[in-house]
């Protein structure tokens, strides 16, 4: 049957199919997609398609799209195929080819394999739009997860795909790619063409086919109605006699086997007789009875319609008898057999090898047909039609349809007699046109796999040839980089003039060019190792000569440099020609006190660059000579001479160059050498000779130098301690902490050793650049002075007690010689400065008695004492008095520094100390902060101020007793010189310290360390 009774074949679209095995790809791994494919495949042959194969092609496409998901190559096409959405969608529709597949193999047997593989190909192309939007829409849905969530899928570490390891593989891919590609569409354009053709070829021999039996079937009715109108004149079928009618219709058959039966029917519709008369159930159908009334009513013949009866197809003929007035008194009815139809239809029978043709009356009914089951069938024309190549010249149609038995595509044409009701169809399987176009694009095919297949073969030998040197290279190229040696001249053989060739040329050049340098920087390495290994110039200039001669091939090499020690200067000579080459030394190094070198390649260049007489002969016929210099002094020449005229390669020139700098080097190092040589005798000479002891140690804290003193005073042998850690050499703490840690507060100590006591000063030993290389420290013998101290503290102490009465009485009575009588201004003049005076004396001698009474401990109080709230009692107090100076005090003080535990009126006194000396010596001078820290387990108080600044040779005597720094500007300050030695001893009594950081024009710094309170804190009383 055409398509209008046959079935398409089944699609369906289910959008959120392809979502779970997707999402199980992207989170998981292609075995697990698999699965989850499999219950997707499941899900859809239960609930739609009822195909088990389902399951398959749904695991399939589970697993390639999670295989392009996972996949960690580089390249734009890899990026690709890691996007849900185009590897979802490609993956889902290469099912619809195994569906095709499927159908393939599923089909009836009966088909043939073209008919198999046109059902297959329909059905693939059916099924391909649905599965890519199932694909696409899941791939889409899933991406817009990963949006949302985007640490669910983690990023790859990306590796080179295998095609992009081998230039050859590479090739071979990108072929492959493009060939397959091209194939698939030249197979596509060639196959569609040659449908195209085929097509219209079947459909033109359709039409004629059927046309010409359309215009048979005229005839062929004009002859039927001819022969029964022939005997319808006959007298004897209207005389009454039964008999006579039956012999007449007896004639008639056997002249014609046209009918199968012909009958004798009278006006009232009732057969009088008829022949064959082999049965006596003859009766006339309901169309055979329209037709006869039709014909007695209009005298004009009758074709009745085509009616089964009596399983019998019945299509009749009718013709009037007319009587002797012209009317129609009885009919003839001829029935006509199959086979006379059969007549009519061979001609549709095989065309184009398996056509099929059969005719259809006005009611749409088969009344010819090679298929006798098929007679009396209804058929009807598909609408629309869909036209295939018909011609507007031809009332034909021609359209493509299904069959009912095997569901294959057919050709279908029909026409409609113009002249008869009478419908001609011819159907041609759909393999018919697939044959044909298979025999017209078939060749072409194969000559296009067979031209790509020799196009791939001869690629892969043409990649062959191109790779295989490059491999060659490369392999040459690792055993060079993993330090071995390659012959490329016996090893590669590359003989071709190509980019290939050429690279290999270069490659080879390059080799021996890089044997050439490592040859040189062997050389220059052998060198180098020979002149550090030692820096006496004696030994490592003649190394330098010999490698000169070696890297050259001179035949004499020479050098005249400075002597580091002084006198005259040093020559070294190597080489055969060396002592003949002698007599140029002096002409060659006044020469290159001016230039840096010189490369006379021939005598008589030789003779003008250095100005020799014409008749003198050089020792040499060419030469190379360069100066010696370093940081811009010149220190020698080293030349060389050959035997022949030779002219200097670069190469030797940057070797030569590359060896009069290690020259260079070697004489700088042993002019240095001799300078800190010298210097550390002399500073060796200076150490011993002084009296003071001294101790160097380095920057690891090491002892480095001791002189003798240090030795004397501290029982030290120096070759046993120098090396050694400070702490394991010094046993006097105060020294040894200002040697071992970096607090500016520990940089002076004094400490007494064996009943003497000693004055240190730490300096650090600093670097060009400013880095610490050590430290320093010199020991002064302080003990003298401080029992001239103590003597002169014992008598101030007398003196300030055996002052207190007389200055009293003389503040007493100055006061009342105002109560004498009337005064002029001058004589209160000289009264207000004897008041002044005084009163200066009772101070100092009111600070000499604190300073006493803080010497001898007595009347201290010791508790323990916030430091913020003490900071800023003062702060409060001292005000007014800052203010007026122009100072701004300010406190600063963290809020979980630790108490101290002290005297607090002498640690209010200290600081107020620091405070008056700020506002003498610093006045207008901005910010005055007082600052308290804890610094490894003490608090430490500062006052810093903007001041002037104390210059640092006085820093180290602000804290004696009377000492005042005598600075520019300061001359009129009044001051007994004893409040900073007050500070130092409160400080002393509080087992603390004192010290001053200040840079001149930048303030100054005072500081007041003591130690923190502690639960089991016992002070110094």
């Amino acid at each position: 049957a055409p398509l209008a009774v046959a079935r398409n074949p089944v699609t369906t679209l289910t959008l959120f199919t392809a979502v779970p095995f997707l999402l199980a790809g992207i989170l998981f791994n292609p075995a697990v997609a698999l699965i989850a494919g499999l219950f997707s495949g499941l899900g859809q042959a239960l609930g739609q398609t009822h195909a088990l194969f389902d399951l398959f092609h749904m695991a399939f496409a589970a697993w390639l799209a999670a295989a392009w998901m996972q996949q960690r190559f580089t390249g734009r096409l890899y990026a690709w195929l890691r996007q849900p959405i185009l590897s979802g969608a490609l993956a889902t529709s290469l099912v619809a080819l195994l569906i095709g597949l499927a159908t393939f193999v599923d089909i009836d047997a009966a088909a043939g394999n073209l008919a198999a593989l046109d059902l297959a190909l329909s059905t693939a192309n059916s099924n391909f739009w649905p599965l890519l939007i199932e694909g696409a829409f899941g791939g889409g849905l899933a991406m817009l997860v990963l949006m949302g969530l985007p640490q669910l899928r983690q990023t790859p570490q990306l590796v080179p795909p295998p095609e992009k390891r081998s230039l050859r593989r590479y090739l071979l891919t990108t072929f492959i790619r493009f060939a397959t590609l091209l194939t698939v569409l030249l197979v596509t354009v060639v196959f569609n063409l040659s449908i195209n053709v085929s097509t219209r070829l079947v459909v033109n021999q359709m039409r004629h086919d059927a046309n010409t039996v359309s215009a048979d079937i005229p005839r062929f009715q004009a002859d039927l109605q001819n022969l029964l109108l022939q005997y319808a004149d006959d007298d004897t079928l209207l005389n009454g006699d039964v008999a006579s009618s039956q012999r007449s219709l007896r004639q008639m058959y056997r002249t014609t086997p046209l009918y199968r039966r012909i009958l004798l029917v009278d006006a009232n519709e009732q057969i009088r007789a008829y022949y064959p008369d082999d049965t006596a159930d003859v009766a006339l159908t309901e169309l055979e009875q329209a037709a006869i009334a039709s014909t007695l009513a209009s005298s004009a013949p009758e074709m009745a319609p085509a009616q089964a009866q009596n399983d019998e197809h019945v299509l009749s003929f009718v013709v009037p008898v007319l009587d002797a007035q012209g009317q129609p008194a009885a009919v003839l009815v001829g029935r006509i057999p199959e086979l006379s139809l059969d007549s009519l239809i061979v001609g549709l029978q095989g065309t184009v090898g398996q056509g099929s043709g059969y005719i259809v009356d006005e009611n749409g009914r088969i009344i010819a047909h090679p298929n006798p089951d098929w007679l009396l069938g209804y058929w009807r024309s598909p609408l629309p039609a869909a036209p295939l190549g018909s011609s507007a010249a031809t009332a034909g149609v021609s359209y493509q349809g299904r069959r009912g038995d095997t569901n294959a595509r057919e050709l279908v044409y029909y026409v409609s007699g113009e002249t008869h009701p009478w419908t001609v169809v011819l159907t041609v399987p759909y393999e018919v046109v697939l044959n044909l176009a298979l025999s017209i694009g078939g060749p072409l095919v194969l000559v296009l796999i067979a031209v790509m297949g020799l196009f791939y073969v001869n690629l892969a030998v043409v990649g062959r040839d191109i790779t295989q040197p490059l491999q060659q290279l490369v392999s040459a190229s690792q055993t060079i980089a993993a330090g071995g040696s390659y012959d490329f001249d016996r090893e590669t053989a590359v003989s071709r003039d190509d980019e290939v060739g050429q690279l290999s040329q270069a490659f080879a050049q390059m080799q021996r060019s890089l044997r050439s340098r490592l040859d040189e920087l062997s050389l220059l390495l052998s060198v180098s190792t020979d002149v550090t290994a030692s820096i006496d110039i004696t030994q490592g200039m003649p190394t330098i000569l010999r490698g000169a001669l070696r890297g050259t091939g001179a035949s004499g090499a020479r050098a005249i440099v400075f002597n580091p020690s002084g006198g005259m200067p040093l020559t070294f000579g190597e080489g055969p020609a060396a002592d003949a080459m002698r007599v140029l030394d002096r002409a060659i190094a006044t020469r290159l006190r001016d230039v840096a070198e010189i490369m006379p390649a021939t005598s008589n260049q030789i003779r003008a660059e250095l100005g020799l007489p014409a008749d003198v002969d050089p020792p040499v016929p060419a030469l190379i000579a360069i100066a010696l210099r370093s940081n811009g002094r010149f220190q020698g020449v080293l030349w060389l001479g050959f035997r022949q005229p030779h002219r200097t390669s670069s190469a030797e020139r940057n070797l030569l160059f590359t060896m009069s700098s290690q020259a260079s080097i070697l004489v700088e190092n042993a002019r240095l050498f001799a300078t800190a040589d010298g210097g550390w005798r002399r500073l060796a000479a200076v150490l011993a000779s002084t009296t003071d002891p001294v101790i160097v140690t380095d920057q690891t804290k090491r002892v480095l130098l001791v002189n003798r003193a240090m030795e004397r005073i501290f029982r030290l042998s120096a070759s046993s301690v120098i090396g050694r850690q400070v702490v394991d050499v010094i046993q006097v703490e105060p020294l040894a902490h200002a040697l071992t840690h970096d607090e500016d507060s520990v940089r002076t100590q004094e400490f007494a050793h064996d009943d003497r006591i000693y004055y240190t000063n730490v300096a650090p030993i600093l670097s060009n650049d400013g880095q610490a290389l050590g430290r320093v420290a010199v020991l002064h013998d302080i003990t003298h002075y401080k029992e001239i101290d103590a003597l002169k503290s014992d008598f101030v102490s007398t003196v300030s007690h055996d002052l207190r009465s007389p200055l009293t009485f003389m503040r007493g009575y100055a006061t009342m010689l105002q109560m004498t009588g009337e005064m002029d201004e001058k004589q209160q003049f000289y009264i207000q400065k004897i008041l002044s005076g005084i009163d200066q004396m009772a101070q100092l001698v009111d600070d000499l008695l604190d300073l006493g009474r803080i010497e001898a401990g007595v009347e201290l109080q010791f508790a323990e004492i916030p430091v913020q709230p003490l900071l800023t009692d003062i702060a409060e107090q001292y005000w007014q008095h800052t203010h007026l100076s122009g100072i701004k005090l300010r406190v600063d003080v963290p809020a979980d520094l630790p108490s101290i535990y002290g005297d607090e009126t002498l640690i209010r006194q200290a600081i107020t100390n620091y405070i008056g000396n700020g506002i003498k010596y610093a006045p207008n001078s901005g910010t005055m902060t007082l600052r308290a820290e804890k610094l490894n387990g003490e608090v430490v108080i500062s006052v810093h101020d903007n001041g002037p600044g104390i210059p640092q040779e006085v820093q180290m005597r602000l804290f004696e007793k009377f000492y005042r720094a005598k600075q520019r500007g300061t001359e009129k300050i009044k001051g007994s010189g004893l409040g900073l030695a007050i500070v130092k001893s409160i400080a002393d009594r509080h087992n603390g310290r004192v010290w001053c950081h200040s840079t001149p024009g930048k303030g100054s710094t005072f500081y007041l360390s003591v130690p923190a309170a502690q639960a089991n804190h016992h002070p110094v009383k």
